[in-house]
């Protein structure tokens, strides 16, 4: 019989130590995939990026979508790449690092079928490319050839609803990021895609509206010199909200939301905005009239003949100014136009008009007075216009001593 010498025999203090190595190394390698989850990956800045942090900025936002890529194309034993495939999937749906609120995932194929969502279960399997924003944007078909053409993807901005912002039927300016992504168990190549609403990042109209009001309004309006500074005041308002809002702000909401502060209407005084084309961006008086398709600015033409619309234009284009035309006074009963193509009505109004330029967009902004009879403008115009009137009836006499003479020369 064979002897068992003890120290061939490991204790037991060593065994467990061997145990705990082997433990420790099965952890380390079967979680490889989970330590690498948030490690760096080329151009990134920190070691973590999640669905939190992505509204942070459009750095954050491509950190997040950059990561998300290191994360899930970490190499596995094929025998393991499936799992991982399933992983992606459920990890893209499920709340946490990948997805958090109106922050999350998307992932297409090159041809803009919907793989895997993170907001809606029912969109994988369908065509995302026929969705367009408000513009016109074909969103999906951008993000798709953004991250064709740039290895580390790029962005696609456009204008989207947020079903979780309170304003959900406001269309809200949105980024999105895309990079290629590429299933090493399947062998194809998907596009990844991660998104923020501007609001997060910079202020919303209202909250411009609630730090900056307009001093001046439309009450103040007594006379020319105060009628150009009210105009001047609402010029530099709109470039004031365009400026803070770096660009996200329609100018049209955002008259009609500011309006609640009585800033552009008191009685008969109030601002409108139109196009250099002659459409009704807003009417501080009448805010359906931007709703009326029969009116346009440029093709109105009041009693005296003036062309407003394109005197207005012109007059802006100057640098701003004053222009007297004719229109309807909402105190007066009886001035009223309601003739296509006419203006509204009949009682002078003087107006100061000022352009304003919004990225490629141009704008004029104009508001005006109703003077009384004894206002100097109102004297100026009778005056002119009884002249004109004698000139008239002098030329017709003359015109027709001139026929009467030329009959009777020609009788004889």
């Amino acid at each position: 019989m064979k002897t068992v010498l003890r120290n061939d025999v490991p204790k037991t203090p060593a065994l467990k130590g061997v145990l705990l190595c082997v433990f420790a190394l099965i952890c380390i390698f079967s979680d490889v995939r989970l330590a690498l989850a948030h490690g760096k990956h080329a151009n990134a800045s920190k070691e973590t990026a999640t669905a939190v942090e992505a509204a942070g900025s459009p750095d954050a936002l491509r950190e997040f979508v950059l990561h998300a890529k290191a994360h899930w194309e970490v190499p596995v034993p094929l025998e393991q790449s499936l799992n991982l495939w399933q992983e992606v999937l459920d990890e893209i749906q499920r709340q946490g690092d990948w997805k958090s609120g109106s922050k999350y995932l998307i992932l297409v194929d090159k041809q803009g079928r919907c793989i895997a969502h993170g907001y809606y279960k029912s969109a994988p399997g369908r065509d995302l490319t026929i969705l367009r924003d408000s513009k016109g944007t074909d969103v999906v078909q951008e993000l798709i050839e953004v991250a064709k053409k740039n290895k580390q993807g790029g962005f696609v901005d456009y204008y989207w609803n947020d079903n979780n912002n309170p304003s959900y039927y406001e269309l809200l300016p949105k980024s999105s990021y895309a990079v290629n992504y590429t299933v090493r168990a399947l062998e194809i190549e998907l596009v990844l895609i991660g998104g923020f609403h501007h609001n997060e990042l910079f202020p919303s109209m209202t909250e411009v509206l609630e730090e900056y009001v307009p001093e001046v309004k439309a009450g103040t309006v007594k006379d020319k010199d105060t009628l150009a500074n009210f105009v001047e005041e609402a010029a530099e308002f709109v470039n004031h909200a365009y400026e803070t809002t770096k660009g996200n702000m329609d100018i049209a909401e955002l008259l009609t939301v500011s309006s609640r502060y009585e800033a552009w209407k008191h009685n008969e005084i109030y601002l409108f905005a139109i196009t250099k084309q002659g459409l009704v961006v807003f009417n501080g008086y009448d805010p359906n009239l931007k709703k009326t398709p029969t009116f346009n600015a440029m093709n109105v033409v009041d009693a005296n003949g003036l062309q407003v619309g394109k005197e207005m234009v012109k007059v802006a284009e100057r640098g701003g100014g004053f222009v007297n035309y004719l229109w309807d006074n909402p105190l007066v009963k009886g001035d009223e136009i309601n003739e296509v193509g006419k203006a509204k009505g009949t009682s002078l109004k003087i107006g100061y008009v000022k352009q304003v330029k919004l990225g490629d967009d141009t704008y004029i902004l104009g508001s005006g007075f109703y003077p009384d009879e004894e206002h100097k403008d109102v004297i100026q115009m009778k005056t002119e216009s009884r002249t004109l009137r004698i000139v008239i009836i002098t030329c017709l006499i003359l015109l027709v001593m001139f026929c009467v003479s030329w009959w009777k020369s020609r009788s004889k």
